[in-house]
C-alpha cells in the first residue's frame, strides 16, 4: 500500500514539473527590440509576445524591413515603435529599431 502512494505522488510531481516547465517554455517568445543611435545599440526593450507594436518613421528618409520568414524587423533614418499591451501604451524614438526573438 505503501509503494501505491509513493508512485502516485511520483507521478503528480513529475507532472507538475513537466507542466511548469512547458508553461515557462510558452511564457517566452516575445520579443526585444534594440534601440540604436550612431549604430551602437544604447537601449534593450523586451516585450511579451501578446503585445501589439507599430513603427512610423519619424521623419522622410525612415525606412523599415519586415522579414516574413524570422519575423525580424528593422527602421532606419528614425523611427518610432509604439508598443500597446490592453489599454495602455508606450512610444520611443531612436535613430534604429531593431527587432530579435527573446532567448530566454
Amino acid at each position: 500500500m505503501k509503494y501505491k502512494y509513493a508512485a502516485a505522488l511520483v507521478a503528480v510531481v513529475v507532472t507538475t514539473l513537466s507542466l511548469a516547465a512547458l508553461a515557462q517554455k510558452q511564457g517566452s517568445g516575445g520579443k526585444v527590440y534594440l534601440l540604436k543611435s550612431g549604430g551602437e545599440t544604447i537601449a534593450e526593450l523586451r516585450v511579451r509576445a501578446s503585445a501589439s507594436f507599430t513603427i512610423q518613421s519619424a521623419n522622410s528618409s525612415g525606412h523599415s524591413d519586415y522579414n516574413v520568414a524570422t519575423g525580424a524587423m528593422i527602421a532606419t533614418g528614425g523611427a518610432i515603435l509604439t508598443l500597446t499591451t490592453g489599454t495602455n501604451s508606450i512610444s520611443v524614438r531612436a535613430d534604429e529599431i531593431e527587432s530579435v526573438p527573446d532567448s530566454k
